[in-house]
């Protein structure tokens, strides 16, 4: 079979696979079949885009997807000449093992990858999709979140690419979502919550993989939606599902963290001194760096750059009048986005709603952390803050704010009266 031909399958069957499940997996309405008609028309310009970026070839193109694409080669080697997987060696992340177990499976092809990336981002719009309308969302409001997650153009490049950012996303995501079908259950059978837990569970793990501090920031989310759902309803099984995030947590402390934090390095580390030799030195050289920076303009950097004045010097599309415009439109959206948000954490917090307080922990701890130990860089704040697109999306609506003031307002018109 020749590559091209090859190519095409791939697409076809990643796109047809995205569209059944659609299918099987939204809630009926009148504008479904438009919905997954605009959801295969993204795939279609993710499809073209993947072509684009490997239009010098695909052992020249790209940062990061690049490195991770060598490191599956060589993965996919070991796999075939029979090394176990748990004892594999790779480098920099748990996805260059995905990748080359993709390799290993149907041979390397770094174009198929990309389009696997397309079709795992697809079902993270599909997911948002779920969160929203559990959380009682209408069918057009999380219609329009997904949507939206789904043609973001930096969502678009970050997940395009052989980058981890696809199967990161997709696994945040999708640890909300059990985490709230784990709440919501209502049934005496135990089994199912219990699966979700233990679900989650082995999702922080796998998270942790992909980027070390995941651990603390979904558990931490987590933990707090439980301890203000427990305040709520007093339910025994959130003490349960409490317990099993703290064990998770130290266990995989202990097992993961301290383990890869040793030489890791997306951990912007202070070496000039001659490098660091063990974990005290690891932490310090991080602890340093932290008090070197203005906070609050950290902060403020991560969560709004990159700058439109500064737009046209993000080195991936320097020279791309199209690529600068889409991204300068983007960035007046995504402020836009955040100054809405607001209004949709202030009514979380009058209302006390345990999940979307949970969200929003994790939103401030996986910002706290990124600001305080990216490279003061924009094009690198842009890229980390894109795990948190998904759930500011689910807080950006001023209308429950207003509804939940106007409530206020006749209730205590009616006390009066």
């Amino acid at each position: 079979m020749s590559p091209l031909i090859e190519n095409i399958v791939w697409m076809v069957l990643l796109a047809a696979l995205a569209v059944y499940l659609g299918t099987v997996l939204l809630p009926a309405h009148k504008y479904k079949a438009a919905f997954i008609l605009a959801v295969a028309f993204c795939m279609l310009l993710r499809y073209g885009l993947v072509f684009y970026i490997y239009k010098c070839g695909t052992e020249a193109s790209g940062t990061d997807g690049l490195i991770y694409h060598e490191v599956a080669k060589s993965v996919a080697d070991q796999i075939r000449s029979g090394v176990p997987i748990w004892r594999l060696e790779y480098k920099y992340t748990w996805y260059t093992v995905l990748m080359g177990l993709q390799y290993a499976a149907f041979g390397v092809n770094r174009y198929a990858a990309s389009f696997v990336n397309v079709f795992i981002s697809v079902l993270s719009s599909f997911i948002l999709f779920k969160l929203a309308h559990g959380l009682k969302f209408s069918w057009k409001k999380s219609a329009i979140i997904s949507l939206a997650y789904l043609f973001m153009p930096s969502m678009t490049v970050w997940t395009t690419d052989t980058r981890k950012e696809a199967v990161t996303f997709f696994i945040i995501l999708l640890v909300w979502y059990l985490a709230l079908k784990a709440l919501r259950e209502r049934s005496r059978n135990m089994i199912r919550p219990i699966l979700y837990m233990v679900l989650i569970c082995v999702f922080l793990w796998i998270s942790t993989l992909l980027r070390i501090y995941m651990l603390y920031t979904l558990g931490g989310g987590i933990l707090v939606a439980l301890f203000f759902y427990y305040l709520k309803t007093k339910r025994r099984i959130t003490l349960v599902f409490g317990a099993m995030i703290l064990v998770t947590c130290i266990v995989v402390t202990y097992t993961t963290i301290i383990v890869q934090m040793d030489g890791y390095h997306a951990l912007p580390l202070d070496r000039s001194k001659g490098g660091d030799e063990n974990i005290a030195d690891e932490i310090g050289s991080i602890l340093n760096i932290i008090r070197s920076k203005n906070i609050p303009e950290a902060i403020n950097g991560f969560l709004t750059q990159p700058y439109l004045a500064k737009v046209s010097r993000i080195s991936d599309i320097s020279g791309n009048w199209f690529a600068i415009t889409a991204v300068r439109i983007e960035q007046l959206l995504w402020h836009l986005c955040l100054v809405i948000a607001i209004f949709g954490t202030i009514n979380a917090i009058l209302e006390r709603n345990p999940y979307l307080l949970g969200l929003l922990a994790f939103i401030v701890a996986y910002s706290l952390i990124n600001a305080l130990i990216c490279e003061d860089v924009g094009e690198t704040y842009y890229r980390y803050r894109a795990a948190i697109v998904g759930p500011i999306l689910l807080l950006a609506d001023y209308r429950p704010l207003l509804e939940s003031i106007r409530s206020i307002i006749r209730d205590r018109s009616r006390a009066i009266g």
